[in-house]
């Protein structure tokens, strides 16, 4: 009776704490099964420039820049044809006189008349450049070039978008690891916390010993939320660029496509965007500094008019009614500057010093670009040793984990030794990934600065 009465209360606890777990099971399920029903937003190096070359702002800008210089372009033209252009008069002359001045009185561009009465005139005039020495087609070829400036300017501008994305990526990259790394280390480091809290009540290590291992369990804390925090601030950045709204706390960052030998070829910085830019600006600089030369040369022109006149001493209706043709003019004209004080001179010499200027500000920008090109590319060189240290690395402390980990079964040694070298390999991880995306990185810059201007 007294066995039966002990081994009840075991059975119904096993019933009790058999139905818990069911129940917790099916809550934890229930949880779960909801959460995956949402993808988890992604987010990869490829998409992420195109959203962006699609949105940014400066892209914009110099895709309406090419198509404002274009329209100008057609201004120029305009130079080649002849200009046509038609005015009317209406108007009431009154004589003050009372009829006693001479019938017609000319003085300089003004005529007149002695006759109070209603005239009305129309006339349609026509005039065309000869000849100027050239001074058109420099106009011309200025807007040409133009044209062809902002045509690079916009793939100056793809360039660096690239450029930035990339940067702004392989941050964030890094960041997301770290992350990764830091969350993992936190449960490593809490169950270090306990181990040590059990050896110090057991008395076989100091107090001191304990705390700092706490410690570091709220370092790495505080850490993961600085990390948080820095990855929210880049995916702003980025979004900044593709105008996509990203999830700091829930997105998935794809490692970069391609490897690190994907390095395509030499650059040549007599072919990038800044080369192009400043000789194209140096050519028009150039052109308008002919221009100026032409300007005191005199220009020939020819001008034609036909009008048509009509007058009443009396009624308005009458002048306009009555109007017929009554001129016509053709003719060539020539305008000769002779002295303006200087002014093309002082022109002239604004022009050629800023030929020269354009000249020192594209071998400043161009050996910029060359010495970022060069560091870029010793990251790369450089990089590829870092990496094969790092997987050698990576290799021995996985050797002594797994070393530990046997020894740790056969209770050779103890727990905390094997948890320290496991942290040991999850920092050696990062590491290792840290190292990698940055050559890769560097290749991907390199390449992009490789990309020629046609």
């Amino acid at each position: 009776m007294a066995k039966t009465l002990n081994t009840e209360p075991s059975t119904l606890y096993a019933k009790i704490t058999c139905a818990l777990r069911f129940l917790l099971s099916a809550v934890l399920l229930l949880i779960i099964i909801p959460l995956t029903c949402y993808p988890v937003q992604t987010l990869d190096f490829e998409s992420t420039v195109e959203n962006a070359l699609k949105n940014a702002h400066d892209v914009r800008i110099s895709g309406l820049d090419i198509q404002i210089s274009t329209s100008a372009r057609k201004k120029a033209y305009s130079l080649y044809y002849p200009t046509l252009s038609a005015k009317w008069n209406s108007e009431y002359v009154k004589d003050l006189t009372g009829g006693t001045a001479q019938q017609v009185t000319a003085v300089g561009n003004t005529v007149v008349v002695e006759n109070t009465m209603y005239q009305s005139l129309l006339s349609v005039g026509a005039s065309y450049n000869l000849f100027d020495f050239g001074s058109t087609g420099k106009k011309v070829f200025i807007a040409n070039k133009d044209v062809d400036v902002k045509r690079t300017v916009y793939s100056q501008s793809v360039r660096d978008i690239k450029l930035k994305v990339l940067s702004l990526y392989s941050e964030l990259l890094i960041n997301s690891r770290e992350l990764e790394t830091k969350k993992e280390l936190l449960g490593l480091y809490k169950e270090l916390s306990l181990t040590k809290e059990r050896l110090f009540h057991a008395g076989t290590i100091s107090k001191l010993e304990m705390v700092d291992e706490a410690l570091k369990v709220v370092k790495t804390v505080d850490a993961i939320e600085n990390v948080k925090l820095k990855l929210k601030t880049l995916l702003q950045d980025i979004s900044f660029y593709t105008g996509k709204k990203y999830d700091g706390e829930d997105i998935l960052v794809f490692d970069f496509a391609g490897n690190d030998e994907d390095h395509r070829g030499d650059f040549n910085v007599e072919k990038s965007p800044e080369a192009k830019i400043y000789n194209l600006e140096i050519e028009k600089k150039k052109a308008e500094l002919e221009i100026l030369k032409n300007d005191r040369l005199p220009q020939f022109g020819l001008y034609s008019s036909y009008m048509w006149y009509g007058s009443d001493l009396n009624t308005y209706g009458d002048a306009m009614t009555s109007i017929k043709p009554r001129n016509y003019f053709v003719g060539i004209s020539a305008t000769w500057p002779l002295f303006e004080g200087f002014k093309t001179t002082a022109d002239m010499e604004k022009a050629t010093l800023e030929i020269e200027r354009l000249k020192t500000e594209k071998n400043k920008k161009l050996a910029e670009l060359t010495n970022r090109y060069t560091k870029t590319d010793e990251m790369r060189r450089t990089g590829k040793a870092g990496i094969e240290n790092q997987k050698e690395m990576l290799t021995k402390v996985q050797a002594n984990l797994s070393m530990s980990e046997r020894l740790t079964e056969q209770k050779v040694t103890e727990r905390v030794d094997f948890l320290n070298r496991k942290v040991e390999l999850v920092n050696q991880r990062f590491e290792l990934a840290k190292v990698t995306i940055t050559r890769v990185s560097a290749v991907k810059e390199l390449n992009i600065l490789a990309e020629e201007v046609r």
